[in-house]
């Protein structure tokens, strides 16, 4: 009697553990299908909205052009006279932009000139350069007499990034005498537009040793590259952000203007 009494306790037992069990799994499974789905619609929604920082330019400004018309119209009224151009600011306000900006446009302001842009930054050396130089004029590569030569009777504008390169020891700066002897009289067939952070006889002082002047000096106009303006940086600022559908206040945006005092790079950092 006592042994059946404790056998139907047992089967009760083992019922409500497997009912339980059951009970558990059940629910289990209900929660592994909701974190699933959660799962999903999050990936879906962060693969539709996009959250990427506006202001991460690391270098030259990529997409739109912002401002400096005043300045284009004064480069290319400069350019169309056969002035050379060292324009010159601190790093990171634009300079590689706007070399790019003018090269697009030259076709279009001076259709009698051909525009090419050479970076200093991908030439090894001296001779890298002369056969970059070539290859952007689409000749072949050569220098001296042969390259003068070969440019008699054309019109180009070399839009010269980063010449401090030129300062290396790989440059023994006769590449600069010859860019003077190319770019310099009425019918020169170069004209230059210089881009530096520092002024060009900084760059490349005169040789007194030598009794040599520096090959550059003189023969370009220099030109300083201002900030943006106030309203260059509202422009620029709700450019980037329109995307974002985010909205500052006139407020937001003049703090903004008063912390990086209009320089590119400051605006993107403070902003």
């Amino acid at each position: 009697m006592i042994e059946a009494i404790i056998n139907n306790e047992w089967l009760q037992l083992t019922g409500l553990i497997l009912t339980i069990a059951t009970g558990f799994w059940f629910f289990w499974e209900k929660i592994r299908a909701a974190a699933k789905t959660i799962r999903e619609w999050a990936k879906h929604f962060w693969q539709k909205t996009p959250h990427t920082n506006p202001f991460t330019d690391q270098g030259r400004i990529t997409d739109a052009f912002f401002g400096r018309q005043a300045l284009l119209r004064t480069i290319f009224a400069e350019l169309k006279k056969g002035t050379n151009l060292s324009l010159i600011s601190e790093t990171q306000m634009g300079k590689s932009s706007l070399l790019s900006k003018v090269r697009q446009l030259g076709a279009k302001e001076l259709p009698k000139k051909t525009f090419i842009e050479l970076d200093m930054f991908i030439v090894h050396d001296e001779g890298d350069f002369f056969k970059a130089l070539c290859g952007e004029m689409g000749i072949q590569e050569t220098r001296g007499y042969e390259l003068h030569r070969a440019l008699r009777g054309k019109q180009y504008v070399l839009c010269l990034d980063n010449i401090e390169r030129m300062t290396s020891k790989l440059f023994s700066g006769d590449e600069r005498t010859e860019l003077r002897g190319l770019a310099e009289g009425k019918d020169a067939p170069l004209t230059l537009l210089i881009a530096s952070h520092s002024p060009l006889n900084t760059l490349f002082p005169d040789d007194y040793s030598r009794l040599e002047a520096s090959p550059l000096d003189n023969i370009c106009q220099r030109l300083d590259m201002p900030p943006f303006s106030p309203e260059e940086v509202r422009t620029f600022i709700k450019t980037r952000l329109q995307p974002t559908g985010i909205q500052l206040t006139e407020q937001a945006l003049e703090n903004i203007w008063h912390q990086s005092q209009g320089h590119p790079y400051r605006v993107q950092q403070v902003a």
